[in-house]
């Protein structure tokens, strides 16, 4: 009866082994390829999140940039901010909103060093804030392999390094199914549509308070190291905190006891003297008619939002200076 000898079966199983590399690989370069040629290429997956990975695709197309103002935060940063209007209410010209989505605050806080890295023009940095911002902070927020994404976003490295480094056949071909009308924002509720400075418009017009928020005391500590970063770096920070949604405290919290807790802890945690907190729930748009959920405005009102937090934000520089 005839057999392999060892060393027969362990060539067999190397050859057998690098064909399946090489099948994979090509899969991989087929894939990528084709889809880029239908326009359903999804963005490089440094987190395999749509909404995450095409804010980091429009980052390296800006990467030359020299923000004055950068807006670093979940999607209440991104979605909340109409830069358009800012040259007449306020002295920064050269606004970016770098937020992604789904960001919580120790996220947020990672992703910030990791900009200023790389945007030494930056000396002010606003971020829109919700409790849901607040719902858990476990680990150091680290989002994605550092060197893969500083090399992909700001280093020019090839956007095809990052497929291959995370190739996830089954996601990539899911998401590809989406990601063009995501992009033309045929679906308002997942619209991956960025106006010239990466802010990105919702347009429901139907309020609705989705879900109970659970906010992390784990959170806080990163709130107030971040704010002692920014302040090393000379950076003033903006913090805004969205008013809350009426229907929301009407069915999670009548009488706003969490909410006002939660406002009142952020505001502990913001003593850093660079740091400058503007509390939305005194400004104009409080009423349901404004929100598309808790943490957005419908679009048609991000600038008259946008307008007031920068009126704050100058009335608060006067008196800081004397003036």
């Amino acid at each position: 009866m005839n057999s392999l000898v060892p060393h027969d079966r362990y060539a067999r199983f190397t050859l057998i082994y690098f064909c399946c590399i090489g099948a994979f690989l090509i899969l991989g370069i087929a894939s990528v390829y084709a889809l880029g040629r239908m326009g359903h290429l999804p963005p490089p997956p440094l987190t395999a999140t749509s909404c995450i990975d095409e804010k980091f695709k429009f980052m390296r197309e800006h990467a030359d940039a020299e923000p004055d103002l950068l807006a670093i935060g979940s999607s209440v940063t991104w979605r909340n901010l109409d830069f358009s209007i800012l040259a007449a209410v306020s002295d920064f010209r050269q606004p970016l909103n770098g937020a992604p989505c789904y960001l919580h605050v120790h996220e947020t806080a990672w992703l910030t060093e990791l900009y200023l890295d790389h945007f030494p023009s930056v000396r002010t940095v606003v971020t829109v804030m919700a409790m849901r911002d607040f719902e858990s902070c476990q680990g150091d927020g680290q989002l994605f392999n550092a060197t893969l994404g500083e090399g992909m976003m700001f280093e020019g490295w090839p956007e095809w390094l990052v497929y291959f480094v995370n190739f996830r056949p089954l996601r990539l071909w899911r998401t590809a199914r989406n990601i063009k009308d995501m992009r033309a924002g045929a679906d308002p509720d997942s619209t991956l549509v960025m106006d010239q400075f990466g802010s990105g418009p919702l347009t429901m017009t139907t309020p609705d308070p989705r879900d109970d928020v659970e906010v992390s005391p784990q959170c806080y500590p990163h709130l107030q190291r971040m704010a002692q970063s920014l302040e090393r770096r000379h950076v003033r920070w903006v913090v805004v905190l969205m008013p809350p949604m009426p229907a929301w405290l009407d069915r999670y919290d009548p009488g706003g006891k969490r909410d006002a807790a939660w406002r009142a802890r952020v505001a502990a945690a913001l003593a850093a003297p660079n740091t400058v907190l503007i509390d939305a729930s005194n400004g104009p748009l409080r009423t349901d008619q404004y929100f598309v959920d808790p943490a957005h405005y419908n679009w048609r009102y991000a600038a008259s939002f946008t307008r007031w937090i920068f009126e704050q934000y100058a009335s608060a520089d006067a008196i800081a200076q004397g003036e």
